[in-house]
């Protein structure tokens, strides 16, 4: 990271991009506390057939840094969420992925609430944007010289375990959004303000 800090336009991020299932959890569980609700437990299960899968049903070391970046993604909520993934490989489904959530919470005097959901995509299809967006972001607040740490909280949305300066963000996804508005919105006023006082203080021209 050290090392990304003194270079212009080059950025320490975060680990696995937040495509399709990550992301909806997220959102997810976001909305469960907002409706006054304690998510307690999400146990998920997904199952595809791509050559991702096929990699961490064969290889224990892969499936298991897998497994903590998907454990993790609760974390900076510093509460006791009781999150389990189980992965399955399915070569006739192909890149399609499924995949099934049950969010356990507590409501009203310790009463259970129980809320699944079941979702269909795409797979690799779904990283695409997110890899576009990294892009253009890195460059449009690399172009307004903004600083490091505030680009990496920024763009801490397109990441399951956002690093570096944005370790530890709040994980909800609106509240990442939130953040990303707000610090390309500060940026871009930045530079005009920028090139504002530059065009009132021209430098002398050479006769």
């Amino acid at each position: 990271e050290e090392i990304a800090r003194r270079q212009v336009g080059v950025y320490v991020l975060g680990t696995d991009f937040k495509a399709g299932q990550t992301k909806f959890k997220t959102c997810a569980v976001e909305y469960l506390r907002a409706a006054g609700l304690t998510p307690v437990a999400v146990a998920s299960c997904n199952h595809l057939g791509n050559n991702d899968m096929r990699n961490l049903a064969s290889s224990d070391r892969a499936r298991s840094a897998k497994m903590r970046v998907k454990g993790n993604i609760f974390g900076p909520w510093h509460e006791d969420i009781d999150h389990k993934v189980s992965v399955m490989y399915m070569p006739v489904i192909g890149d399609e992925k499924r995949d099934f959530v049950e969010y356990t919470s507590l409501g009203f005097l310790g009463q259970t609430h129980t809320m699944v959901t079941y979702t269909r995509a795409g797979d690799s299809v779904l990283c695409v944007p997110l890899i576009i967006d990294a892009a253009v972001w890195c460059d449009y607040f690399s172009n307004r010289s903004w600083p490091y740490g505030d680009v990496a909280r920024a763009l801490a949305y397109l990441f399951k375990v956002p690093e570096g300066a944005a370790e530890g963000v709040d994980p909800g996804f609106f509240k990442q959004m939130e953040c990303l508005d707000r610090q390309a919105r500060a940026a871009d006023k930045s530079a005009r303000d920028k090139k504002k006082e530059q065009g009132a203080h021209p430098g002398r021209r050479r006769v």
